[in-house]
């Protein structure tokens, strides 16, 4: 029964610029109707919902609800497979979207109202949900992660570097529109080889997509044939598009044709490998989360955890 569940609230004070702590304030009036047995962990710097995450893995939780954007998930998923669990025994994963991009949030349809949120909760249930496994260097040394929506290469990634270090232009959908566009103008496709189980590419890239979720960069669907309770990769590759056939169908972005444009791939696989044979290095991005460099493992984890949602629409 809903009223005797056992939920940890995760909430990260920076999403959408002090949203999340907004939200919560609201969370808190709605919780006494509930009759849940609750306890709340406010982040208190990077990394420190991954290290919560993975201890309430084996603290009997029924639920963990996320107050954040992609980034929080990120980090939450990753804690609680860290400690490589079958998804049966982690708690169910339940977002109340506060970010400025919400991707994740519009595969599962949350609410962004809380009284919504709550009064949606009785017909929630459990899904499956894949996660993907993504290797890459940073600082030299090979690093692995998880992510639960997409990871990018190239271009998207270079791009989500120049954000990082430039705050001014991160915030919602119209500015990361703009930020496209600006960086569009100086960014040149990069060498690489790229390999799937079945496949090979050798040339310039615009971008190298792989997908869980289809959501990314506030609304676009680069990848748009992705199920988070597949068994495989959304794969999308794009070769060195010029600046004027990439500007003439950014809207295919949004509406989920990516795959009509000339020099795109839409397929699926298990497996992706990505070798820079470029003078810069090519960067790797998942969630909206710079990473790292090249050389780059993508892998897949089917059913590596459980959703609490509503029913999404296919």
């Amino acid at each position: 029964m809903l009223h005797s569940l056992r939920v940890l609230f995760l909430i990260n004070p920076a999403a959408g610029n002090g949203q999340a702590e907004r939200t919560w304030k609201k969370v808190q009036i709605c919780l006494p109707h509930t009759g849940w047995d609750w306890s709340v962990h406010h982040s208190l710097r990077a990394g420190d919902l991954i290290r919560r995450a993975e201890a309430a893995a084996t603290e009997q939780w029924d639920r963990i609800v996320v107050l954040g954007g992609d980034g929080t998930v990120h980090e939450v998923v990753n804690g609680l497979l860290n400690r490589n669990l079958p998804a049966s025994s982690l708690p169910g994963l339940a977002l109340i979207p506060c970010g400025s991009g919400n991707d994740w949030a519009r595969t599962w349809r949350y609410p962004r109202n809380v009284d919504h949120w709550f009064r949606e909760i009785d017909a929630w249930t459990l899904h499956d949900h894949s996660a993907g496994t993504i290797s890459f260097i940073r600082e030299g040394q090979a690093t692995k992660s998880f992510f639960i929506n997409v990871a990018g290469l190239a271009y998207d990634a270079w791009l989500v570097k120049q954000i990082e270090e430039d705050p001014a232009s991160k915030g919602h959908a119209l500015i990361y529109i703009l930020s496209i566009l600006r960086n569009l103008l100086t960014y040149r496709p990069q060498q690489a080889e790229v390999k799937t189980s079945d496949r090979s590419w050798s040339g310039r890239f615009y971008t190298i997509n792989a997908g869980i979720c289809p959501y990314s960069g506030g609304g676009m669907r680069v990848v748009p044939h992705a199920d988070p309770a597949s068994q495989q990769l959304a794969l999308t590759i794009a070769g060195a598009l010029p600046l004027s056939r990439i500007l003439l169908n950014i809207w295919r972005f949004y509406s989920g044709s990516i795959g009509k444009v000339k020099d795109v791939e839409t397929i699926s696989g298990p497996h992706l490998e990505v070798h820079s044979i470029d003078k810069l290095p090519l960067y790797v991005e998942a969630d909206g989360e710079w990473k790292g460099e090249c050389p780059c493992q993508i892998g897949i984890k089917p059913a590596a955890f459980r959703v609490w949602a509503p029913k999404r629409l296919t």
